[in-house]
């Protein structure tokens, strides 16, 4: 709350971009009496739909939505807390819950508008009634399941691994109950894809374009790249993709048509170029045991500037994934509750790194690490209160060496890698000039250009086109002569400063 809070006088708290925004006009169309739609949904739909019975109970207040999210997250809370209580007793439980109070994406998202939140309560409420013992605990593990694969379609592939955990360690009963949950959840999407557009779409029909933006020539790095052919928006990405997949294929494709045509691409590009695949799927799994958050619509570190609360030393993922790792190899022989939290994080990393990384696809993982993190710290502090200490020395070693894997820079992938800096320092511009304040912009593109003065040409490019939008060229004129001056090898100084004098009257 109070993060939420100390961005209340920002310009991100009401100006939304990218999903955020396409969410909250979603969420206005289902408010005013749109629930149908017409078309077969394109973005996880529960979110929105969430989102929409809020305004129209409440209205459009973006201060209330944050605070419902504040209370989700509050509630998560709770449910790693039974998690960790189930996993390993009350004291893991407590480590748990304090572990997922204070990790920074967590408190990050709260306050986005977006559907992330929603997502990580389902996924922990999945896995605490997945370890529950009853007819009902089974069948409600399957609606949350089926829920949360509502809002990150990818978790749809834990339905297969809950029906053969429930086989082996519970009852064909209890798998038909959690089977029966999860169709139980999906049914109403289902049905209405197919009232919609004639097609039997499980959730939505974006699988194939998010496997071909994190498997195709361009895309080396593992993370989101942009493709030359579809501009990145979701108002526009469908309409692309359609677009690009039917010039390709020479004829008209359906939604769910589309989805398997990228899919089938991406798949081609993998046969063709093999060694380059590997390289990209390696990077992928580097990159989701990295400390570092990658970041979509916002940036996570960018906010540290706005809220006070993002600034304090609160936990990430890399302390997390190595003290997990450590909470595994002690309790994995003999507790089959660990065993079950191991697998879903094996399965739900597959299902991450073969798209692409992104902070928010990355997260859901994290109620089932937080209790494998507290038995390693309390692996650890028993060593120490036993006087253990080649077994606390083994334990301590294990953390280091997971650590030092998780906090390594990766290319650019640092919090403090000039490229990211820029990217960051560019896009609080923007923001700045969506919230009419022309000169916290300009200083904005001015620090992402000291930062990196050379190798970054978005920066420059942007403070040009702002200082002509606000009618100061004599500014521009002048900063672009100090800079080329000093600058003289940039490839762009030149060009921009032609542009400004010419746009003088009479130039």
């Amino acid at each position: 709350m109070a993060h939420v809070l100390a961005l209340r006088a920002t310009p991100w708290f009401d100006h939304l971009v990218v999903d955020p925004e396409y969410y909250d006009a979603w969420a206005q169309r289902i408010a005013a009496g749109d629930w149908m739609g017409d078309r077969t949904f394109y973005m996880d739909p529960f979110y929105p739909y969430v989102l929409g019975a809020l305004y129209a109970i409440v209205g459009r207040d973006l201060l209330v939505v944050r605070l419902v999210q504040v209370a989700l997250s509050a509630i998560a809370c709770v449910l790693v807390a039974r998690l960790g209580r189930r996993v390993g007793g009350p004291a893991v439980g407590l480590l748990a819950a304090v572990g997922f109070a204070l990790y920074e994406p967590e408190i990050f998202y709260v306050a986005e508008i977006d559907k992330t939140c929603l997502s990580v309560l389902l996924a922990a409420a999945t896995l605490v009634l997945a370890l529950g013992r009853s007819d009902r605990a089974r069948f409600g593990a399957g609606v949350a399941l089926g829920l949360a694969a509502l809002t990150r379609a990818n978790l749809l592939v834990m339905a297969p691994l809950g029906v053969v955990a429930l086989l082996i360690y519970g009852a064909r009963r209890h798998a038909a109950l959690f089977a029966a949950g999860v169709a139980l959840a999906l049914a109403p999407v289902v049905w209405r894809n197919h009232h919609v557009s004639g097609e039997w779409v499980l959730t939505t029909a974006q699988a194939g374009q998010n496997f071909y933006t994190g498997n195709n020539p361009t895309n080396p790095w593992g993370a989101y790249g942009a493709l030359p052919f579809v501009r990145g928006n979701p108002h526009f990405e469908e309409t692309d993709f359609r677009a690009a997949g039917e010039s390709r294929a020479g004829h008209a494709l359906a939604p769910g048509e589309v989805s398997r045509f990228w899919f089938a691409e991406g798949f081609r590009h993998m046969r063709e170029h093999p060694a380059f695949a590997a390289r990209a799927m390696l990077r992928k799994l580097v990159l989701f045991w990295n400390d570092f958050e990658i970041s979509d619509n916002q940036d996570q570190y960018l906010l540290e500037r706005e809220s006070w609360v993002l600034r304090l030393p609160l936990l990430g993922f890399g302390w997390l994934a190595a003290l997990a790792v450590l909470g595994a190899i002690a309790a994995f022989r003999t507790h089959g509750s660990v065993r079950l939290l191991v697998a879903v994080v094996g399965v739900y990393c597959v299902s991450v790194v073969a798209f692409f990384i992104f902070s928010r696809y990355r997260i859901q993982v994290v109620p089932a690490l937080l209790p494998l993190a507290a038995l390693g710290a309390t692996t650890l502090l028993a060593g120490v209160r036993a006087g253990r200490w080649a077994n606390v020395a083994r334990g301590a070693g294990v953390v280091a060496c997971v650590a030092l894997f998780s906090f390594h820079s990766f290319d650019v992938f640092a919090r403090d890698n000039e490229y990211a800096t820029e990217m960051r320092l560019r896009h609080l511009g923007e923001m700045y000039l969506i919230a009419g304040q022309p000169e916290r912009a300009i200083a904005a593109y001015q620090e992402a250009i000291a930062r990196c003065p050379l190798h970054c040409r978005g920066a420059l490019e942007a403070l040009t086109e702002a200082y002509l939008a606000t009618g100061r060229r004599a500014d521009a004129e002048a900063y672009l002569r100090r800079f080329t001056r000093e600058h003289p090898e940039h490839p762009d100084g030149a060009r921009h400063l032609a542009r400004v004098q010419e746009s003088a009257p009479g130039g």
